[in-house]
């Protein structure tokens, strides 16, 4: 009778012992590490619609590009576009689904061919359990820009002309009016004439002394040129030319004997 017990408490031993070893949980279940799912990454996909413009104003493209993304067991935080690779979003990204306008540099480009460059762009979202996503890596094949050459006879640039913040009096020395050059070219003084014109009165403009109206330059590296992108001032230098608010002028800027496209007239207050 003590053999059998003695074999009794070495079986009851075994079979505790065995149910650590197999898994069995302290309310006598089996431990299941299936049941415990892991974090399941953003699903994203991204693409180019082939379509390039170059920029009017910067040396570059503008491109739409396609996304879509989501998130099986939770929600996307951060999500965007990665234009020049850094491993940074440049242009973040909040809708599930939508387009995009991504203005390529010409710095980030590479030319494999005399008419087409080429760079790569990625998209790519962020989930709430810190799992990343990624697009392929998008190639972009651009036709490159080309500028024409400046001229010596003519210019592509553009310019703007706007009322200066000072008050149009009878003074004769109120500054009138405010214009910026847009373009490629730079614009010598020498070979630029403008002229303004209220009623039948006509005024020339100079950066030297002697004339009716005085070019001021705000800013600028070259004095003697008007720089694309430059603003410079227009201002009575001696004469009324403009004696109240609501003077409506008319402009004419002239470079080499060509006129240069741009705003032909404008109200001083």
């Amino acid at each position: 009778m003590d053999y059998l017990r003695s074999f009794y408490v070495s079986v009851l031993g075994l079979l505790i012992v065995f149910s650590g070893c197999f898994g069995l949980s302290s309310d006598g279940s089996a431990d299941n590490d299936s049941s415990i799912e892991s974090n399941l990454p953003p699903v994203v996909t991204a693409s180019w619609m082939g379509d390039s413009s170059p920029s009017n104003t910067l040396s570059g493209w503008n491109i739409t590009v396609y996304h879509a993304m989501t998130d099986w067991d939770g929600n996307i935080v951060e999500a965007g576009w990665d234009i020049d690779l850094d491993g940074s979003i440049d242009y973040p990204i909040s809708d599930s689904v939508g387009l995009t306008t991504l203005f390529i540099p010409e710095t980030l480009t590479v030319n494999y061919s005399v008419n087409h460059a080429m760079t790569s762009v990625v998209f790519g979202a962020l989930d709430d359990d810190g799992a990343w996503s990624s697009s392929p890596l998008i190639t972009l094949t651009i036709p490159v820009i080309i500028y024409p050459p400046p001229s010596s006879t003519l210019t592509s640039n553009t310019y703007t002309a706007d009322d200066a913040a000072d008050d149009a009096s009878a003074a004769t020395d109120d500054t009138l009016i405010k214009m910026q050059m847009t373009g490629h070219d730079t614009l010598t003084w020498s070979s630029v004439q403008i002229i303004l014109s209220v009623d039948d009165n006509v005024f020339t403009c100079s950066v030297a002394a002697g004339d009716d109206c005085q070019i001021s330059q705000q800013a600028g590296d070259d004095d003697n040129s008007w720089e694309s992108g430059e603003f410079i001032f227009l201002a009575e230098a001696g004469a009324d030319i403009c004696d109240a608010q609501g003077c409506a002028v008319d402009l004419s800027i002239i470079y080499l004997g060509h006129t240069v496209a741009g705003d032909n007239s404008t109200i001083v207050n």
